[in-house]
């Protein structure tokens, strides 16, 4: 146990005398945030709706876990998410790629960056009729969702740091779309 913790310190300290900062130096999180909600209601004849529509921004957070400053980093990002247009067909996915540079990363430290917001909307639709004292309803919701979240750090060169892919598969599943 000892000389594997040696090994691992040993192979760090010589990654950081050349500089290099291999990918377990960097840990990354995700949170999701509201940035406007606004919600409308159609209660008039057979037909009541309610629409919810959100902008909503995800809030990423890169960490060092580094010996060294990390200079000249990439973050590139895919958000999939779906934007279904009736509840029965299948949702086609769609894809939100950006890209933020971070100069300089100090060791141990965090860096945090919101993403371009996504539209997201929400239909409620609620159907009632009465026939020969029975009433009879339907209702149907369609939904936009989140489907997955791919974040890939690259340094100078374009040699890739590390990445954060939620939930796994996520990155064979959809296509990669360059910001």
């Amino acid at each position: 146990m000892k000389l594997k913790i040696v090994f691992t310190v040993c192979a760090a300290m010589f990654a950081a005398s050349l500089g290099i900062a291999p990918a377990a130096d960097l840990k990354f999180s995700l949170s999701r945030k509201t940035l406007s909600q606004k919600s409308t209601q159609d209660t008039g004849g057979i037909v009541k709706s309610r629409v919810e529509a959100r902008d909503i921004v995800y809030s990423i957070v890169v960490e060092s876990t580094s010996l060294r400053d990390i200079e000249n980093i990439t973050i590139e990002y895919n958000i999939y998410y779906e934007v279904p247009e009736n509840p029965i067909d299948k949702a086609p996915v769609k894809t939100l790629a950006g890209k933020h540079t971070i100069n300089k990363l100090p060791s141990y430290k965090k860096v945090e960056f919101d993403t371009d917001s996504i539209a997201m909307k929400e239909t409620r639709t609620v159907e009632s009729r009465t026939s020969l004292g029975v009433t009879r309803t339907a209702s149907a919701q369609i939904k936009d969702k989140i489907v997955g979240n791919v974040i890939r750090a690259y340094n100078a060169e374009g040699k890739l740091l590390g990445e954060y892919i939620n939930p796994s598969g996520t990155d064979t599943k959809f296509d990669w779309k360059k910001p």
